[in-house]
């Protein structure tokens, strides 16, 4: 009785935890970056939420950072962490964070 009670639910469950290790692996990955560059722009873009939902408004915050290989990408960020940089300012995400911080000048 408990073995098809299983076998029942393994379809539903099988799912789930297939997309929990994604998700895990993702962040692990992300956590395992590394990378430093310089701001270039910045760039804010809102889009409004689907017909359901047509009051909710999603804000993204990008910043486009030249790394120091040479290579440029877009890094989206919270809107706090989007406030305190400037164009120029060198940002880094160290090996075991998750979200890139400011080099302090020196």
């Amino acid at each position: 009785m408990k073995g098809a009670v299983f076998v029942i639910f393994l379809p539903f469950i099988l799912p789930i935890i297939v997309v929990g290790v994604f998700i895990i692996r993702i962040i692990l990955k992300g956590r395992k970056e590394s990378w430093r560059g310089e701001v270039l722009n910045k760039s804010y873009n809102s889009k409004k939420g689907s017909f359901e939902d047509s009051k909710k408004i999603e804000h993204f915050y990008t910043l486009e950072v030249k790394m120091e290989k040479g290579n440029i990408r877009n890094i989206a960020v919270s809107s706090q962490f989007y406030d305190e940089c400037e164009i120029g300012d060198k940002i880094e995400k160290p090996s075991g964070v998750l979200y890139p911080r400011k080099i302090p000048y020196i």
